[in-house]
């Protein structure tokens, strides 16, 4: 696939009231064909300008000379009396100095070449580093996607550029990190709802009365007739619990048999049991009562603890551990009661200070847990950004074998440019020496007067008679415009004054204007050259643009027959005049590598777009060629109508059509078109509505358009004065293809229209 070259102005933006927003690349030769007014200078003159510029990667503007052939240059140039500034080239020479430049040039050459080895080689290696550190991007992207999904929170800023992610991501060292810490972390310090908690109490096992009556037997050493009675029955302790459990309730009745009891009886009871059995029963029944005061403040404490809404592992195990307290507290509050009801019982509760010293140390943990929850609510940004630290640090450890790839073969990258870097300014010293000397030698050989003689001898060869240039007495280097009588040529003619700019221009371009004589690389933009001129000045012009092109075009491919000098690096030329347009275009537009063709077109809104003239070529795997925008007028018309949705446009361009095809191509008279269509074939424009009337619009649009072709008619103003700004152009086209169709010239119309 051929490809443009690339050229020193890359890129070119156009803004103005005429541009909206263009924009083109150009390549080594650009030609631009255009009408007046549809911006053409506009373009001309914002070539080069830093706002509207892009320049090739590695360009130095400063180091390339503009020149531009516009009007400001001819007004600049050419003064009211004919004066033109100075013209300064290298021209006759001494044979040893020229062979010495020669040599000096030669050798700046090869120094210009090494430069520009090195400035690839830097360039290529500038490169390299922008890939190692795509490769790296990609890799690192994707090996830390699981983490960064993770922790999203942790990653704000760092979500969507992966060249920024990577960046940050080098900053940070790898390290150990807990990753249940950094989930626990992450949980509180960006989670929602956190809240304050209240840490668990501990208990203890000290608050558990103890007594030696549990491992007692309690009996009584009383001896009555009832105790007697009672003894032998082994009933004291039974007869005992049910007069203490029922007595309130029974009365003056034995709660068993239901018998009457003697008023003794209470008395009888009594007697059954000593002093030391009361005692030791009071003390057992204040140690239960004190034993279950302490379980009952245990418990509080702890099922206050299991509802705690403090969400982590161990409590779970604290509520197990919990339940299974409370059940040994109750087992040993049961065998209290057994005692209770059956002193002489021995009991042996269990211990419950183990079950409470391993609720405890739970506690401790949950607790740990809980302080750290806090904490972190109380300064969340710190926390959140040890939260950060600690997931980079993760992702920095998970990438770390592929960084240190990366920064070693970058660093051997980057000391390879500087290595380069440094014979490169090496070789700008030396080329600015070489310079230098080239410009001592070259001030010995400026000459101006064979720059006179050329431009006089191009004034004569074409065909301008009657004046020629002459050096300015008393004033080195400006010349005067004089009649062959001597005196100064004040009436020249525009053709004439803009034929000899253009002279002085192409002497500019192609010689030199300094006292070194230095050359210096140019880019030269030429603005309508051949406003005015007649037929001849144009012939010379275009052959000295074809020759300014040539030297571009040797920066592409030298041949042996064209110029070998390159200076000029590229090229711009605007022009409205197709004649000229085709002069200097015929030789290069097969050149599409390094040839680019523009046609300026104005649209409707007054504003103009640059249309890229190129097509595909018709030999298969050609790619692309130019395509020359300058065709035959006809052609041009239907161009123009094919593309325009302008209703005034349309109106004009179709009055162009018919009058060049029916009256001059078909031999149609003005009268007889008139009277066929708006006479005989009146019907074929009108329409009748349902409503049973008829619409003219058509046969108005029709009329107006033929209107004007029939200048010998009483209604010609008729048509001139038709408003087609307010119709649809889908109507005016619809009505002006219906005048072939009624006219039997169709197969014209598709041909023209591209149809067929």
């Amino acid at each position: 696939m051929n490809e443009k070259v690339s050229a020193l102005i890359s890129k070119i933006t156009v803004n103005s009231p005429v541009f909206n927003n263009e924009v083109f690349s150009p390549t080594l030769i650009n030609y631009f064909f255009g009408k007046n007014g549809t911006g053409k200078s506009t373009i001309a003159k914002l070539i080069g300008k830093p706002e509207t510029t892009e320049w090739r990667s590695g360009i130095l503007p400063d180091d390339y000379e503009f020149q531009v052939y516009n009007e400001e240059f001819i007004q600049e140039n050419i003064q009211s009396y004919g004066n033109i500034p100075g013209v300064f080239t290298i021209t006759k020479q001494n044979a040893a100095v020229k062979a010495e430049v020669d040599k000096k040039t030669t050798e700046l050459k090869t120094l210009s070449d090494k430069k520009n080895t090195i400035g690839r080689k830097i360039t290529e290696n500038t490169n390299q580093l922008g890939s190692i550190l795509n490769t790296l991007v990609s890799a690192l992207w994707e090996k830390t996607e699981a983490t960064r999904k993770m922790y999203p929170a942790t990653q704000t800023g760092f979500t969507t550029n992966k060249k920024k992610f990577v960046t940050e991501l080098m900053k940070h060292k790898p390290g150990s990190v807990d990753e249940d810490a950094v989930k626990e972390l992450y949980a509180l310090a960006y989670g929602e709802g956190g809240r304050h908690y209240e840490e668990l109490k501990s208990v203890s096992a000290s608050t558990i009365p103890s007594t030696s009556l549990l491992g007692k037997t309690i009996v009584s050493s009383s001896h009555t007739t009832f105790s007697d009675f009672l003894n032998a029955l082994n009933a004291t302790a039974w007869v005992n619990q049910g007069h203490r459990e029922y007595q309130h309730t029974a009365g003056k009745k034995c709660p068993y048999c239901q018998q009457d009891l003697p008023d003794s009886f209470e008395d009888d009871l009594a007697s059954c049991f000593d002093e030391q059995y009361k005692k030791e029963m009071a003390q057992l029944q204040e140690f239960i009562q004190a034993y279950r005061a302490a379980l009952n403040d245990i418990y509080s404490v702890l099922s206050g603890n299991a509802k705690s809404n403090f969400a982590c592992d161990q409590l779970a195990a604290y509520t197990t551990e919990f339940e299974l307290f409370m059940e040994k507290a109750k087992a040993n509050v049961a065998q209290l009661e057994k005692k209770w009801n059956d002193p002489a019982l021995v009991v042996e509760p269990d211990d419950l200070s183990t079950y409470l010293h391993d609720l405890n140390e739970l506690a401790e943990q949950i607790n740990q847990k809980i302080r750290q929850n806090n904490a972190i609510l109380a300064d969340i940004p710190t926390k959140q950004k040890e939260c950060a630290n600690m997931v980079w640090t993760l992702m920095a450890t998970i990438c770390q074998a592929d960084i240190a790839v990366y920064q070693s073969e970058n660093d051997r990258i980057r000391s390879e440019i500087l290595r380069l870097q440094g014979e490169q300014e090496k070789a700008e010293t030396d080329i600015g020496t070489l310079n230098d000397e080239i410009a001592q030698l070259n001030k010995q050989t400026v000459n101006t007067t064979a720059a006179k003689d050329s431009i006089n001898a191009l004034i004569k060869s074409s065909g301008f008679q009657g004046f020629s240039l002459r050096e300015k007495p008393g004033a080195q280097y400006v010349y005067q415009l004089v009649r062959e009588d001597g005196t100064i040529a004040k009436g020249l003619s525009e053709g004439e004054r803009h034929f000899i700019a253009f002279l002085y221009f192409y002497h500019m371009v192609m010689g030199s204007q300094s006292d070194e004589g230095k050359m210096k690389d140019k880019i030269v933009v030429i603005d309508d050259p051949v406003s005015s001129m007649d037929s001849s000045a144009l012939f010379t012009v275009a052959s000295l643009v074809r020759e300014m092109i040539a030297v571009c075009y040797n920066n592409y491919e030298l041949t042996e027959e064209e110029n070998v000098d390159d200076h000029i690096r590229q090229i711009f030329c605007l022009t409205h005049n197709p004649f000229f347009f085709k002069e200097i275009i015929y030789n290069r537009i097969a050149a599409y590598e390094c040839v680019s063709v523009y046609e300026i077109k104005k649209q409707a809104n007054n504003c103009s777009v640059i249309d890229k003239c190129e097509q595909d070529s018709p030999r298969v795997g050609d790619g692309k060629i130019n395509r020359n925008p300058v065709v035959n007028t006809y052609e041009a018309l239907w161009r123009e109508y094919r593309t325009s949705e302008d209703p005034v446009a349309l109106m004009n361009v179709s009055r162009r059509i018919l009058e060049y095809y029916f009256l001059q191509m078909c031999g149609y008279s003005n009268g007889n078109i008139r009277s066929d269509l708006m006479e005989t074939h009146r019907s074929a424009f009108e329409t009748r509505l349902p409503d049973g009337t008829v619409d003219h619009t058509r046969y108005d649009i029709v009329d107006a358009m033929v209107s004007v072709l029939d200048v010998g008619a009483l209604s010609f103003n008729d048509g001139l004065y038709f408003d087609a700004s307010s119709v649809d152009p889908s109507l005016l086209k619809d009505a002006f293809r219906q005048v072939f169709d009624v006219l039997n010239q169709m197969q014209h119309y598709k041909m023209m229209m591209q149809e067929n």
